[in-house]
């Protein structure tokens, strides 16, 4: 997408509509729209109304601060909440949470190296090394190295996913662990929220995962129907509901992606 596309005027239009929400969260709130509307990147940090702060890289970096910090698309934590935030991306969902919550403590896992180094910076910029611990990995179906696809017409954030059509789609190789090994590893006995944004990957996560959810109090997920068999929103509550879920909360946001919420009853 060229810079002249992300700056027409009817983008530019439809941005500026966010501006009551963007006023009301952002302390900066003028060189947000600006930079938002227009396609920037600002120098310095956002200022947020709660305290936080954040640092984006890419004008898309907009975007996760859009549905976290202005729409609450995964709500608000609870004070004293253990958080697993899988694709944590540059640090928005675990900047937030541990600026509305007092004392969550977040485990972040975020796999592409330039995601991960700015989410470290973020959390060194707000000062919460000592409630965010980072992880470097992927999180996937089994314990295994992965394929992470960059890029191309349709893929604005990394995926597991391979794109259809896109066989010289740029990628990297990382390394994945799986949800129970990270409940295992950090010896984590409950789990207040699971949050979840891993563009596809969310169904080979929960469909392989073993002996965990009775360890998970809720999910709060970002969906992504791949395709009609079982990676869909209606599989994936099928799935939810058969391990002791309750669906509390559901969005399209387009008729293949939106937010999911489940409650272990």
């Amino acid at each position: 997408m060229t810079g002249a596309n992300v700056r027409s005027p009817v983008r530019v239009i439809r941005r500026l509509k966010l501006l009551p929400l963007v006023a009301r969260d952002v302390e900066n709130w003028p060189a947000f729209m600006y930079h938002y509307a227009l396609g920037f990147v600002p120098t310095r940090a956002y200022e947020f109304r709660n305290g936080a702060r954040l640092k984006i890289e890419r004008g898309v970096d907009h975007v996760p601060i859009i549905e976290i910090f202005l729409r609450r698309d995964y709500g608000t934590p609870l004070d004293d909440a253990v958080i697993v935030d899988l694709g944590a991306n540059i640090g928005v969902f675990s900047i937030y949470a541990t600026a509305t919550a007092r004392n969550a403590r977040v485990y972040a896992y975020e796999p592409m190296p330039t995601f991960y180094r700015l989410l470290q910076e973020n959390v060194r910029l707000n000062g919460r090394t000592d409630a965010i611990t980072c992880f470097n990995d992927g999180v996937a179906g089994e314990t295994a190295d992965r394929e992470l696809y960059l890029g191309g017409a349709s893929v604005f954030f990394p995926t597991l996913i391979p794109p259809q059509g896109q066989a010289s789609a740029t990628r990297t190789r990382i390394r994945c662990t799986t949800l129970d090994a990270i409940l295992d590893a950090n010896d984590l006995r409950r789990v207040d929220l699971l949050k979840m944004d891993i563009e596809g990957a969310e169904y080979e996560v929960l469909y392989r995962a073993r002996a965990c959810f009775d360890r998970i109090r809720e999910i709060r997920m970002e969906y992504h129907d791949v395709d009609r068999k079982e990676q869909n929103v209606d599989s994936l509550k099928g799935f939810l509901t058969a391990h002791g879920y309750r669906i509390s909360h559901e969005r399209a946001s387009t008729p293949t992606n939106g937010t999911l919420w489940a409650v272990r009853t």
